[in-house]
């Protein structure tokens, strides 16, 4: 058995707006994750956050983690770092980039660190690239017959010739998924490996809910927005996208119900109560383990969603196939929570986890 470690904080609620005590966390979170110690100087780092919609955290990332996020990132030295996504269907990237105010977070940190190119990306500005799923899974991510492959931004595996005519690094180094914590009306959750779907361009999409698209997708006998599908299909994404070096996940507040854009059980209408306050934030180099945490903290609250609340961790389609898929923890392994402060929630999360 193994022990894979998983850093956690926490902000009392009453701290709740100290934006100072805010990055000290961040910080003391990053350290209790392993640190930062895989960039070196020159190399380059992508901030993959979450912008589904125009909708504030937790449905999408709080700009000022991301400002801290960067402070935090230029010491190492990093030729470039990108802030990026690709927000979900029928919905402007750009225009939500603004909304809740990520673009001029950006657009402060890059005025500030003149010795590092920080840049804030919508990925359908750039170059995607087919990237052919492996034999054993290819046969659930038919395009039309004989084409099994999704499209990712060249970016993460070669240079992408906009960025170079940019004078960016026109190659990603590193990865670092920075996400909040909350539930998904189709995939059950949104966290880490969720948060991977924003690599994926319009047409790749349709194929993971099974949607068709124009008419190239062949549905093969299996229903659109099949759930099941759908949750076993998101871990496969790491068969041809680059893993992240560090997940961190967001949870001080907490989407407990609903998901992903309002805590409604009827995804249009906005949130109907507030989201509760955990002040919890979570990192780990283990894409799983992490993950697997942050279920740990939905489950923690009695009102979570039933889909959540009600099944084991370990049995989510999720969690199955990952574990299938050899992405990270187990449930044969133990997730070890390493925290700032001693808290009867995370004594709760760690029972959870086994």
């Amino acid at each position: 058995m193994r022990e894979i470690e998983v850093g956690m904080v926490k902000i009392p609620e009453q701290e709740r707006e100290n934006d100072a005590l805010l990055k000290t966390k961040l910080s003391e979170l990053i350290r209790l994750s392993g640190g930062l110690d895989f960039i070196n100087p020159k190399d380059s780092v992508l901030i993959k956050v979450t912008m589904n919609s125009s909708r504030p955290y937790p449905a999408t990332v709080d700009p000022m983690v991301v400002s801290h996020l960067l402070d935090l990132i230029v010491p190492k030295n990093p030729s470039s770092i990108y802030v990026a996504d690709k927000s979900a269907f029928f919905r402007n990237t750009k225009k939500n980039f603004d909304k809740t105010g990520l673009a001029e977070t950006v657009k402060k940190a890059s005025l500030f660190h003149v010795t590092t190119r920080i840049k804030l990306l919508d990925f359908d500005d750039f170059v995607y690239r087919d990237r052919y799923m492996p034999d054993d899974i290819k046969e659930h991510w038919e395009i039309n017959p004989g084409r099994h492959f999704i499209r990712t931004p060249k970016m993460l595996f070669e240079d992408d010739p906009f960025l170079k005519n940019m004078n960016l690094a026109p190659k990603v180094d590193h990865i670092i998924v920075l996400g909040t914590v909350k539930t998904h009306s189709l995939s059950r959750f949104t966290l880490g490996m969720k948060s991977y779907v924003g690599f994926l361009d319009t047409e790749s999409r349709y194929l993971l809910h099974k949607l068709p698209y124009k008419k190239n997708l062949r549905l093969k006998g299996i229903g659109p927005l099949d759930k099941d599908h759908l949750q076993r299909r998101i871990p496969e994404l790491f068969t041809v996208i680059p893993h992240p070096k560090l997940i961190i996940l967001d949870g001080r507040e907490a989407m407990i119900t609903g998901g992903p854009d309002s805590n409604s059980p009827i995804p249009p209408i906005p949130t109907i109560r507030k989201n509760p306050y955990t002040g919890v934030m979570i990192a780990g180099r283990d894409l799983v383990a992490t993950d697997a945490a942050g279920v740990a903290l939905i489950k923690s609250h009695k009102r979570a969603a039933a889909s959540i609340r009600k099944i084991p961790i370990w049995e989510m389609p999720t969690f199955i196939r990952a574990e299938e898929l050899g992405l990270g923890a187990t449930r044969e392994d133990k997730i070890v929570l390493h925290a700032d402060t001693e808290d009867e929630l995370f004594t709760q999360m760690a029972w959870f986890l086994q």
